[in-house]
């Protein structure tokens, strides 16, 4: 089976469904089954390389939430996290650009096993939502790489230049024009069933044959 799945890791909703989805592949016996290709797709493309919020000011300002709005939605992430094991610290993560982070893992996907690539994905994440670290610097992405196996001067060569850039647009501009894309995360099984945003784990579990 082929799975896609666009994600963002600013999205703490992408965090949640791939550690969800993963947990159940792994406890099935799928891993050898199952082809995963991770896409870009940034929430925010013009996020700052430098921080200037965390993720409480960036819904209290960018969407305006009241405190108590935003308090309430800061708990219920934390809350649907913690139901797949994950401790996040969503109220200190920084908002910044994730575009080299995605570069980061298209050269990881082109160049190295799955297993590498999966280990790449879900440590950035890590980083981002429970480590809170600064995504956009390029030394913590070497960190996160050479931590995750991979070449060090290769990494940095790819983080020093543009390559892959064209890649991330190129896949976000492909599911922006699907006509049922409204959320990410968003899946994508045999090119055929499409799951999006808040997914349960008995739809996952149908999308992967396991149900009926």
């Amino acid at each position: 089976m082929e799975i896609k799945i666009w994600a963002d890791f600013a999205c703490p909703y992408s965090y949640i469904g791939e550690k969800q989805l993963f947990d159940i592949i792994d406890k099935s016996d799928l891993t050898d089954k199952v082809t995963v290709k991770f896409l870009s797709y940034q929430l925010d493309p013009e996020a700052p390389v430098i921080p200037v919020e965390t993720m409480t000011q960036h819904f209290m300002e960018g969407h305006q939430y009241t405190e108590e709005e935003t308090q309430h939605l800061i708990q219920r992430i934390t809350a649907m996290a913690a139901r797949v094991g994950l401790d996040y610290r969503l109220s200190s993560t920084q908002v910044c650009s994730t575009f080299d982070a995605h570069r980061l893992m298209e050269y990881a996907q082109a160049h190295l096993p799955q297993e590498t690539a999966i280990k790449l994905n879900f440590a950035i994440f890590h980083a981002n939502f429970i480590e809170n670290l600064r995504l956009s610097d390029h030394a913590v992405l070497l960190s996160i790489a050479e931590k995750c196996g991979l070449d060090a001067v290769a990494v940095k060569e790819v983080l020093d230049s543009d390559m892959y850039g064209e890649n991330i647009k190129a896949e976000e501009k492909e599911v922006d024009q699907r006509k049922d894309f409204d959320l990410i995360p968003y899946m994508v099984f045999n090119d055929a069933t499409v799951l999006q945003g808040v997914i349960s784990p008995g739809a996952m579990k149908k999308a992967l044959g396991l149900v009926k």
